[in-house]
């Protein structure tokens, strides 16, 4: 099978031809159709699981996918032959990715049947995105009326953030480049900040002289984490999804820190997958590409150039 791969830690994927894998016992093969380029991909090919966690060479790239299941492992209840599923299939050991023609994944995890409205592509490019969105939000616990400052609000996790987070009432302030603020304040941002005219707690001070309820940052290392933390006021709630909050060093600030922590599961990814379907959710801007140019997508994401959601095309 044809597949995006890396031959080690750090390496430049590559295009390979791959023997096709077989599902272990409680394992479900599936035929891909689409993957989600993310960028936990090329975080792991970085070595974000080492030493922790095994991991298997060439290492394909990839955790979310969808696609149809064409093989069985032993002792598989939950799916059948020909049945269409979508999900992260993100599994020890690390590297059976969804880059490829062919991916496998234990039954149990964050993978569910598709909804029967919903496209392979449209499918792909849900999974990590929208549950670490609607994570992230619901671990805020904003009231309604709260002013929410949400960094990196353009990229796929928060193109569905910024939605979730308008719905409950949230008065969205996204961090946002002008090529993209209008589709942003489309999703529900009630003021955009361009990042590109100077250093955000300037930009937003300006704006909110008393600063902010709470922050959401999908985008920001530690240093700028901490600094746009201090927008916050005392009683409010600074999380990140990049893992940079200092929990202790805001609790004596007074702010609630978060390092939101995804462990995918099927009723999230059904919930996610319900609010799309019943037209709650939409998804953001996708660009569909090739298996050729998934290392030029990985290189965009990792300089922050992305925007909105890419999904690889494998047939």
């Amino acid at each position: 099978m044809h597949a995006v791969a890396v031959r080690a830690f750090h390496g430049n994927p590559e295009l390979m031809e791959l023997p096709v894998p077989v599902p272990k016992p409680g394992e479900v093969r599936v035929r891909m159709e689409a993957a989600g380029v993310n960028p936990f991909d090329w975080k792991i090919v970085d070595g974000l699981f080492s030493p922790g966690r095994p991991h298997t060479f060439p290492l394909v790239l990839g955790v979310d996918g969808a696609g149809v299941v064409d093989a069985l492992g032993e002792g598989v209840h939950g799916y059948r032959i020909g049945d269409r599923i979508f999900g992260q299939f993100l599994h020890d050991p690390v590297g059976i990715g969804t880059y490829a023609e062919s991916s496998t994944s234990p039954e149990n995890i964050g993978v569910s049947l598709i909804p029967p409205s919903l496209d392979f592509v449209s499918a792909a490019a849900l999974p990590t995105a929208a549950m670490t969105a609607l994570l992230s939000v619901e671990t805020l616990a904003a009231a309604p009326g709260s002013r929410l400052l949400m960094v990196g609000a353009s990229g796929g996790v928060g193109s569905f953030a910024l939605q979730l987070a308008a719905a409950r009432g949230l008065l969205v302030t996204a961090t946002a480049r002008p090529d993209v603020a209008e589709s942003v304040r489309k999703l529900g941002a009630a003021e955009v900040v361009d990042p590109s005219q100077g250093e955000i707690p300037r930009l937003v001070r300006a704006l909110h002289p008393d600063g902010v309820d709470a922050l959401l940052d999908v985008a920001s290392d530690r240093v700028h984490f901490a600094a746009n933390a201090g927008l916050v006021r005392p009683g409010g709630v600074a999380a990140t999804t990049t893992f940079t909050a200092d929990p202790d060093a805001l609790s004596r600030a007074g702010i609630r820190g978060v390092n939101i922590d995804l462990h995918p599961n099927r009723p999230l990814l059904d919930r996610v997958a319900n609010q799309v379907v019943d037209g709650h959710l939409r998804l953001p801007s996708v660009r569909t590409i090739r298996m050729p140019q998934a290392a030029d997508a990985l290189a965009e994401s990792r300089a922050g150039k992305s925007r909105g959601k890419v999904v690889l095309t494998l047939r």
